[in-house]
């Protein structure tokens, strides 16, 4: 008799990779049929593509974008950690264009996990006394809009150019900022300061 495991660990590593149940189902070389009945727990799944699951999770790329929460899972903080440091700098994200209940998605990676619980978290909290860690704190104008539009023409950039450097989700995210519908975090205003910081050095006639 074939060996099982238990019915849930499939969708539990399923849910930890972003993958649907037809790429997962690809991915092990499964049917798609199959797969959804062991995914909803319908049957057991065989000890064999739980391990290859296993190993499917294990070769993920560090630099893989994830969800904050899934990745506070992983860590074992609480998400608003990771939610305060994405805005403050310490974990480098990228924040989606669109907010859901009044806040921001974001999306970072395990590379950048890992940097920011060596850098920051262990510093604060390591050793069961938490201690105050400084943080660059970036004040955002008034004119925060048309200083954007300012720099970016300057610059020579489009929209979607300046999501790129500055790491925004896209140029959505640009024209929201710029048509005053949205206000920058700090995280991506420090970044627009060092990007004009570095036109002022450079001047605009050379590449950044």
């Amino acid at each position: 008799m074939a060996m099982t495991t238990r019915v849930s660990v499939l969708r539990e590593i399923r849910t930890r990779i972003h993958l649907s149940q037809a790429e997962c189902a690809a991915a092990l070389g499964v049917a798609v049929e199959t797969f959804r009945t062991w995914d909803a727990g319908r049957r057991p799944a065989p000890a064999a593509v739980v391990r290859s699951a296993q190993t499917l999770e294990a070769k993920r790329p560090p630099h893989e974008g994830v969800p904050l929460q899934i990745l506070a899972d992983e860590l074992h903080v609480h998400v608003r950690t990771l939610r305060a440091a994405a805005r403050d700098g310490r974990l480098a994200a990228t924040f989606g264009p669109r907010a859901y209940f009044g806040k921001l998605t974001a999306t970072t990676t395990r590379e950048a996990g890992a940097q920011f619980m060596t850098m920051w978290y262990r510093r604060a909290y390591g050793r069961g006394r938490r201690r105050l860690v400084p943080v660059c704190r970036v004040t955002i104008p008034p004119n925060y809009a048309s200083t954007l539009v300012g720099l970016r023409h300057r610059l020579g950039l489009s929209q979607q150019q300046l999501a790129t450097k500055v790491g925004a989700a896209s140029k959505a995210v640009v024209y929201q900022w710029e048509s005053g519908k949205r206000k920058p975090s700090p995280v991506f205003w420090l970044r627009v300061e060092r990007l004009n910081t570095q036109l002022t050095t450079s001047g605009p006639g050379r590449q950044m």
